[in-house]
Order: C-alpha cells, then structure tokens, then sequence
C-alpha cells in the first residue's frame, strides 16, 4: 500500500516500513508500524492524522524524545537504542527503545497525544 506520508508500507501483523531517524548524534535505521487487524486494509484516518502530524514536526519531536529519554536516565545516549515508530490504532505515537540495562523490557518514548516515558509492556 502506497500511504502519502511514508511512502510504500507492507502488511505485516500491522503496516510497516523502514524509516532513518537521527538521535542523539547517531543515525538509526528503525522499523515504523502502524497497529491493524488483518482484516483491515486500510490506514485509520487517525493514525493518518498521526503520521502527518509526527511528520510535520519530525525535527521538533526528535529533540523531545531526546529531552525526555535524558530526563529519565543521564545516560540515554548509551542505554536506549531506537527500534521502532509505532503508531497506534488510536491515533498514539510512541518511539520504541531497547535497553541495554534491561534487556527483557525496553521503553517507550511517547509524542502523541501526551509526553511521557513509559515501559513498552505498559504502553502496548
């Protein structure tokens, strides 16, 4: 499927392509997922809504992920590296990290709707 903001998605247990970001002085290559059920073929109108909106500000929200991951931890830079943008079904847009002290369980540095820092198994 061919979406407007990022190009050419596949169907893969949700939309996904890749995606280069730069964080903290370093370029990543990052998987963005939009959630949806199989039988959706579709992009919700509000995860399009997300994906423009995340787009529009990508610098500006890169600087905040920055922002929050340093307030949670002095040494971000080292600890967490992005894995994933993942959208959600209800319009929320989250970057995924791993971290380096926890293997088991990363973060998830969240844009949209609020700010925040939250473990991925709480946010998904």
């Amino acid at each position: 499927m061919m979406n407007q903001y990022f190009g050419e998605l596949t169907f893969d247990c949700g939309w996904t392509t890749k995606r280069n970001i730069h964080l903290f002085d370093k370029n990543y290559e990052i998987e963005v997922y939009l959630l949806a059920y199989k039988s959706e073929r579709e992009i919700l109108a509000v995860q399009d809504d997300a994906c423009r909106t995340y787009l529009e500000n990508e610098k500006e929200n890169l600087a905040c992920m920055e922002k929050l991951l340093l307030d949670y931890s002095d040494d971000a830079a080292l600890r967490f590296t992005p894995s994933s943008l993942y959208f959600d079904r209800d319009g929320g847009c989250a970057l995924l990290c791993d971290d380096e002290q926890d293997l088991d369980e990363g973060i998830a540095v969240c844009i949209l709707p609020e700010k925040s820092v939250e473990y991925q198994s709480d946010y998904l």
